[in-house]
């Protein structure tokens, strides 16, 4: 098993120094986060945060560009494990694992064999509520490899993605910056782009921005009935 990166020492001399000199504005606590679970997590190849639901999937944080080509996997189909766990609905903190994410296609006269960029995926419930559920997803090069140190591991990263997420311990400033960020990387949008589609949704009193933001890319990337 692979050691955390920083003893206790360190990490205490290492928050001392962002104590006395904050975080820049460009800093993502998510972004931080999936680096040191990728680091820490044995077997596990890239990490992200997706959310998935009425048929799309969108990853707004990853170690891996590769993670995109699995969102665009689900996309296509318009199923995969991800969308089925979220149409099922998923307790917090619940675990999906898919020991080989490879599978055929057989139309009786051809047989094509499709492997995704990654074979494996350990995917821990942040939050799920109306159809959407927002994971901290781990996948793996090889399949088979993520299992019950995987879940261990997964938990206490997940417990403080959720926290970053949807906490109310973070500052206004914080968790307008990550809802901005949100925005950006799920709609492809420029800060100033996503300044102009969040600001007037936050006129409430006591809107969260992040669950505004959500709620909009929700909105704006779910597919649309044709009558």
């Amino acid at each position: 098993m692979r050691s955390i990166p920083l003893g206790l020492d360190d990490a205490l001399r290492l928050a001392a120094l962002y104590l006395r000199h904050p975080a820049p504005s460009t800093y993502d606590g998510l972004d931080a986060l999936l680096s040191v679970c990728t680091g820490t997590v044995p077997g596990a190849t890239a990490a992200a945060i997706s959310t998935a639901g009425h048929g799309r999937v969108h990853s707004t944080h990853a170690t891996d560009g590769a993670v995109r080509d699995v969102d665009a996997w689900h996309n296509r189909l318009g199923q995969g494990p991800l969308l089925d766990q979220a149409r099922v609905g998923s307790p917090d903190l619940a675990v999906l694992l898919v020991d080989d994410l490879a599978f055929e296609i057989d139309d009786g006269a051809v047989r094509v064999r499709v492997t995704p960029p990654f074979r494996a995926l350990h995917s821990t419930t942040l939050r799920c509520r109306d159809g959407r559920r927002t994971a901290l997803d781990l996948y793996a090069a090889e399949p088979d490899v993520l299992g019950l140190d995987t879940t261990v591991l997964a938990d206490m990263f997940a417990r403080r993605a959720t926290s970053l997420l949807y906490g109310s311990g973070e500052s206004p400033d914080v968790r307008l910056r990550l809802a901005l960020r949100l925005l950006e990387r799920a709609l492809d949008l420029t800060r100033p782009e996503a300044e102009l589609l969040l600001r007037p949704h936050l006129r409430r009193r006591g809107a969260d921005p992040v669950l505004v933001a959500e709620d909009l890319v929700d909105h704006l990337v779910r597919p649309r009935e044709h009558p």
